[in-house]
């Protein structure tokens, strides 16, 4: 990974960290720490810690170094503080946090519109509301751990699980996608491919919905869902990003905006 910064030369522990961060957590964070005292205005080390803490299962110290890292990361260079910003927000989805992940993904959004990755995020945490909070969606499929098998409501369901799983800290490419009854029950069998080295693999997605009646899933009444103005904003964005998926999404989050 190149680190680079406006004419700032980060301390020799910052790169000690670096190379050891894949083998030895322990002493990669001592040697983050060492950096951070020597120079703390260094963005690169505090995203860095908070990574280490999101492995050591402590998002309120990862939450709390991202935004450090945000905030003194000026420049960009490389797109670091957009990596930092994805972070931020894969964090606070991972809490079922959607109330503050929402407007750190705005946030985002409006200085970086041309991110596709923070473009799909800021969907992401309204269609994780919305199908947790109004279609039975369990909440721990948030979880980017790869589970044996899914349960789903519909089929747009299984996409956004896709988007969160990750194996060996790589996410899924989709290859194939297949229907099999497995001991009496229907199954979308989805194979993904996550490394150029490993053997696919295959993502099982119990079918919760009558297949003959309903096409593509059973999904709550998204209009009545949309109109409810005491919903949160990103549970309206949500229902109605389900219900069209091509919609202006800056253009309908000012509005709800503007009537707040």
């Amino acid at each position: 990974m190149v680190i680079a910064c406006n004419s700032q030369t980060p301390p020799e522990e910052f790169f000690k960290g670096l190379n050891l961060i894949s083998t030895n957590l322990s002493q990669a964070k001592k040697e983050f720490k060492i950096a951070y005292q020597r120079d703390s205005l260094f963005h690169g080390t505090p995203h860095f810690l908070g990574v280490i803490y999101l492995r050591e299962d402590k998002p309120d110290s990862a939450i709390f170094f991202f935004n450090n890292s945000i905030r003194l990361n000026a420049g960009n260079v490389n797109h670091t503080k957009e990596m930092t910003y994805v972070r931020l927000i894969d964090t606070y989805l991972n809490q079922i946090d959607f109330k503050n992940a929402f407007p750190i993904a705005w946030k985002a959004y409006l200085i970086y519109p041309e991110n596709n990755v923070i473009v799909q995020d800021l969907k992401d945490v309204c269609l994780w509301a919305f199908y947790i909070n109004y279609n039975g969606l369990d909440s721990t499929y948030l979880s980017s751990q790869f589970k044996q098998e899914y349960i789903v409501n519909s089929v747009p369901e299984e996409y956004l699980i896709i988007r969160r799983i990750r194996i060996s800290d790589n996410s899924l490419s989709f290859n194939s996608q297949r229907v099999q009854r497995i001991k009496k029950e229907n199954y979308d069998i989805i194979n993904c491919s996550y490394s150029e080295n490993e053997n696919p693999i295959d993502i099982k997605f119990m079918i919760n919905w009558d297949m003959n009646k309903y096409f593509g899933g059973k999904v709550a009444d998204t209009k009545s869902i949309y109109e409810d103005i005491s919903n949160p904003i990103y549970e309206r964005i949500g229902a109605l990003l389900v219900s069209d998926s091509k919609i202006n999404l800056k253009e309908e989050i000012n509005k709800l905006l503007k009537t707040e």
